[in-house]
């Protein structure tokens, strides 16, 4: 009779840890879904957020500039600007002579 309530305690402390386990489970595993549920829809609320508050910032910042007289006048070309950086166009013959005369010299030939 002793053997039969030990095994029958050993067979309820057993039923009762796997009972209590897959309980602890399905707590841990609901939490961790809704974790990762909540994060999902904050990401979501997030760039939705920026999204607006990009447009409405670019909407309200045209108003708000102060411009300068004369701001909205055309940019030089950036023909006119290199035209205007470089020297006088030579002759090409003379620059390839001079240069090879040059390494010549140098090279001692």
């Amino acid at each position: 009779m002793r053997l039969v309530k030990l095994a029958a305690i050993a067979g309820g402390i057993l039923i009762a840890f796997l009972v209590v386990g897959s309980v602890i489970g399905f707590v841990i595993h609901a939490v961790m879904d809704l974790v990762i549920a909540a994060l999902v829809v904050g990401a979501i609320v997030v760039a939705i957020k920026m999204a607006r508050s990009g447009r409405q910032v670019a909407r309200r910042r045209a108003g708000r500039e102060v411009r300068e007289p004369g701001y909205d006048r055309p940019l030089p070309s950036a023909a006119v600007q290199r035209a205007a950086a470089q020297p006088p166009v030579r002759d090409a013959g003379d620059d390839v002579d001079a240069e090879l005369a040059r390494l010549k010299r140098e090279m001692g030939g």
